[in-house]
């Protein structure tokens, strides 16, 4: 696959996402939770949610759609406990297929950004405080904040923390945030929106 073919497929799964985002909050904007649920039926609204859930990290505009989405949801009459477990499940399964995926790919990068990557790896093995409190500070990023978790996985992958604890992290951080986001808004309040 030459450069222009890459440049292309890029494009298109862009286009994809945000045709995706935008069409999901249109949707969510003109049909009220009820009609929503009422719609596409219980069963359906969790396939949905683990569609959905599963890119949820991986951009700023896949949080924005999975994080309404479940609120939607759970405004509908949804479980929110079953709608939180499916969403965690799927979330932390694409996370870790990205910690993967950059795990691998990091041995790809040639050139000047080899250098900076293994530069800021230097700089977190010296300083051992650090490699202590990266799992706390990972955790409140994946579990708290509606970011995409693929900056942060992708750094520690970089780094080369170790698969088990990032798995550990991935799959708590995921099913607290989801967690967070479907017990919120049974109280009807709207996190991050």
């Amino acid at each position: 696959m030459n450069n222009t073919e890459k440049r292309s497929a890029k494009i298109i799964l862009f286009l994809v996402l945000v045709l995706f985002v935008i069409s999901l909050i249109t949707l969510l904007h003109f049909i009220n939770p009820e009609e929503l649920v009422n719609e596409i039926g219980i069963q359906n609204g969790y396939i949905l949610v683990a569609v959905v859930s599963f890119f949820g990290g991986f951009s700023a505009g896949g949080s924005i759609s999975f994080i309404s989405l479940l609120i939607a949801l759970v405004a509908g009459g949804m479980n929110p406990i079953y709608l939180g477990i499916v969403a965690g499940v799927s979330l932390a399964i694409g996370d870790i297929i990205i910690f993967y995926i950059g795990s691998k790919g990091i041995k790809l990068i040639r050139g000047k950004w080899d250098k900076r990557i293994d530069k800021i790896a230097n700089v977190y093995k010296k300083r051992k405080w650090l490699e202590k409190i990266v799992f706390v500070i990972a955790y409140i990023y994946i579990g708290f904040l509606p970011l995409p978790n693929d900056i942060i996985i992708l750094f520690l992958a970089a780094v080369k923390y170790p698969p088990k604890k990032m798995n550990v992290i991935i799959i708590l951080g995921d099913f607290t945030f989801a967690l967070m986001i479907t017990l919120l808004a049974t109280k009807g309040i709207m996190p991050f929106i």
